[in-house]
């Protein structure tokens, strides 16, 4: 049986993995996999989701199952949807960060939730064996309804407006020309706070900057902070499930740091709990949770496989919330899934709590420098580049959480994982120096390079 489903749903490029026979037998999946329940269809701001989404409106028609269309919105407003209009689940059209050329299916659950992996299986094997449900008469889509209200106002909800609006920040919004651009700056309006925008006409072949907030891609971004004398800068990915901060000052301050910050906040908003995190995060992260009296759980990458463990916990009474060093943050009170305009939210009442700048807050962090890369991998057996470098390393403390983590000393580690959404390999590395860490990452991809160069010359 093949594999559809990676880290965060089904993607590839238009045109080739999927092709529109190919969404309306995967539709028509997803159809009799939601047999007989209630679910919203959505998209992001891509060239093809619109395209993409009339194909599986169709495929979920001919299965006889009920639907609504959500329309453009971000991820974590889709997900919002889902509990706020007590449905059953949902499908949304995205590829996320991925370039332009990229699209994909995401499955929700009942709870808004991106559903388990093991979920996704039983789709694959309907798709495979092409059980398709076949009903007594086709459905339709019963009609659209509003994605972005019910989640601004949620958002709202869970911090001090009041407080925030006090403070009188003035900040800089980058939603990529994604969906952010539907959601942020009404967020801020309300919020009371002055906004600059900018690449914030939605556009789906992204034509600013590419949809991932990578620091090269944010240059302008920092420059215009300073210009501006602003707080901060927010750059979202094109889905705006996640976040990337950019500090008074102009620095880029990357996701696991941006997150640590807001940890700290949420653990004194709600006292003791537990922080769920992909091992792809600084080590700073586990330093700062546990020194507010807080813990953490490593996890492999992944938003759907952070979900599942928080709501494992939450199960248990046991107040959980999550991170990726990618920009991703789960507060659990909106919902246990990561959203970049809740974590704007946060940072801002997080600055108006604290009374500092997000430079001052960042300062206050271990002095640990984390740099990542990654190589393209296509048509290479990626799990096997990861067992070559494990072997090489099996004499050095590590850990298979995900790919292969090897820790140097107590400070000094590199980590290699295949990634579960492109034909490419990861590569992090991280130390108490910018020019160390440079060092150990260029060692881990020159590493991996040479074991996939190995590889090719078999095949």
């Amino acid at each position: 049986m093949g594999k559809l489903f990676g880290t965060n749903g089904v993607r590839g490029v238009f045109g080739e993995l999927l092709q529109l026979d190919f969404i309306y037998n995967l539709a028509r999946a997803i159809g009799t996999y939601f047999n007989g329940k209630e679910i919203l269809v959505g998209s992001d701001t891509r060239h093809t989701s619109e395209l993409i989404k009339k194909v599986v409106f169709a495929g979920l028609s001919s299965t006889g199952v009920t639907f609504y269309d959500s329309g453009i919105a971000p991820t974590p407003a889709h997900q919002y949807a889902v509990k706020y209009y007590n449905l059953d689940g949902g499908v949304i059209v995205t590829a996320s960060h991925n370039p332009p050329e990229y699209n994909g299916i995401k499955l929700l659950g009942k709870n808004g939730d991106e559903i388990p992996h093991s979920e996704e299986d039983k789709v694959e094997e309907i798709f495979f064996e092409e059980r398709y449900v076949k009903p007594e008469k086709l459905s339709k889509c019963k009609g659209f309804i509003d994605a972005i209200e019910p989640y601004i106002n949620g958002i709202i909800s869970h911090v001090d407006q009041e407080k925030i609006k006090r403070k009188g920040f003035k900040i800089i919004i980058d939603p990529a020309c994604g969906t952010a651009s539907l959601c942020a700056p009404k967020l801020t309006k309300i919020l009371g706070v002055k906004t600059y925008q900018i690449n914030s006409n939605p556009d789906g072949f992204f034509p600013s900057r590419e949809p991932e907030p990578l620091r090269e891609n944010l240059k302008e971004l920092s420059n215009f902070v300073v210009e501006t004398n602003s707080d901060f800068a927010i750059a979202f990915d094109g889905d705006a499930d996640r976040a990337i901060f950019i500090d008074n000052k102009g620095n880029v301050v990357w996701g696991d740091r941006s997150g640590a910050i807001l940890s700290k906040h949420v653990l004194k908003k709600h006292g003791k709990g537990i922080l769920v995190v992909g091992v792809s995060a600084s080590s700073l992260v586990e330093k700062v949770v546990k020194s507010q009296g807080g813990d953490v759980i490593w996890t492999k990458v992944g938003s759907v496989i952070i979900t599942e463990k928080i709501n494992e916990l939450l199960a248990k009474g046991v107040f959980a919330f999550g991170l990726e060093e990618n920009g991703g943050f789960f507060y659990t009170p909106h919902q246990p899934t990561r959203d970049g305009c809740m974590s704007l939210a946060l940072m801002l009442e997080t600055l108006a709590e604290e009374n500092k700048t997000l430079y001052e807050l960042n300062k206050e962090l271990p002095s640990l420098f984390m740099l990542k890369t990654k190589i393209e991998a296509k048509n290479i057996d990626r799990e096997k580049v990861i067992e070559n470098i494990a072997n090489k390393f099996k004499n050095y403390r590590h850990d298979r959480i995900d790919g292969i983590r090897v820790w140097i000393n107590e400070i000094e580690w590199f980590l290699i994982r295949p990634s579960g959404t492109e034909p490419i390999i990861r590569i992090f590395a991280e130390s108490d120096s910018e020019e160390k860490t440079k060092e150990i990452l260029k060692y881990a991809y020159e590493i991996t390079k040479d074991e996939i160069n190995k590889l090719s010359l078999k095949q």
